[in-house]
């Protein structure tokens, strides 16, 4: 199944002080970087577009999306749809995704994608506050061209006509997940959620105690990007994981090299990365064959 995903990032941000949403940091990242890391995480192989600035992303991430412009600039988000649907490739399902929601989901995004699929109908949810949420949803790629045609001038209208007269498949999500942010209030409500998500994201992934990753070794993972297979982007707390993993192994009883045995580790994990194994997983049972060597 082709998946695309566009974000739209074309904005103003009159009620954020006209600072640009998607490149303001939060937890080590920018908004906009956080939510391509989901899409790759969810889609590894989704043709990505940008609708608006990639400001924000780093070059190498810029350089693995297209990116495309809203005529004129600042028309809204329903003429950026419009923009990335005349520029994208054919695809069995797109993804819609605003530049300024950072919680959300790799397996939402996989739900709204089964969802849109299975029912020939555009998938989403519910925000919270019991609005459906048009800026997170998935849609039969032909359906939404045919609804783009229809309504005809995109430009500064709202993105709800899309919808209008349709049913929408429902997929259940936590309303928090797929919040945006317009004001520096709901921006520091963010932040926390953020910060306690990704406190409980490296409890999970990495080893307790973990060191934080130095900031050069990010930017060598960014740097190495582009030079990649699709799906091979690895979050921080992977990054971290895997440091911690070869220190464990440097100071085992294993002879075995550190960079192999991560080697080893990485190529299972791309092995059962379909089967829903993790790369802590697969570096917890590469660690544990190695130690029960020894045994």
């Amino acid at each position: 199944m082709s998946i695309t995903a566009m974000i739209l990032s074309g904005g103003r941000s009159r009620r954020f002080g006209g600072v640009h949403k998607p490149g303001v940091r939060l937890g080590g990242q920018t908004v906009i970087s956080r939510i391509l890391g989901t899409v790759r995480q969810a889609v590894p192989e989704a043709e990505v577009w940008v609708a608006g600035t990639t400001d924000g992303l780093t070059d190498a991430e810029a350089d693995s999306v297209g990116s495309v412009r809203e005529e004129p600039e600042f028309s809204g988000p329903l003429a950026g749809i419009e923009a990335a649907s005349r520029a994208m490739g054919g695809s069995e399902v797109t993804v819609i995704l605003a530049g300024d929601m950072p919680l959300v989901r790799p397996d939402h995004l996989r739900a709204l994608i089964v969802a849109s699929r299975e029912s020939g109908l555009p998938a989403a949810g519910v925000d919270d506050r019991g609005k459906l949420q048009y800026l997170c949803a998935a849609w039969p790629t032909a359906l939404l061209r045919r609804r783009l045609a229809d309504i005809g001038q995109t430009q500064d209208r709202a993105v709800k006509l899309l919808f209008s007269g349709l049913e929408v498949a429902p997929v259940d999500v936590d309303p928090a997940e797929i919040v945006d942010f317009d004001t520096r209030e709901e921006y520091e409500r963010v932040a926390r959620r953020i910060e306690a998500t990704d406190a409980d994201t490296a409890g999970a992934d990495a080893p307790s105690g973990a060191r934080a990753v130095p900031e050069q070794v990010l930017r060598m993972r960014d740097l190495a990007a582009a030079e990649l297979p699709e799906g091979a982007w690895m979050t921080d707390a992977e990054v971290a994981a895997v440091l911690e993993f070869a220190s464990h192994i440097k100071h085992s009883d294993s002879s075995l090299s550190p960079v192999v045995a991560a080697f080893l580790a990485g190529r299972l994990h791309a092995a059962t990365r379909e089967g829903g194994a993790s790369l802590a997983e697969a570096l917890a049972h590469v660690e544990g064959t190695l130690t029960r060597s020894q045994g």
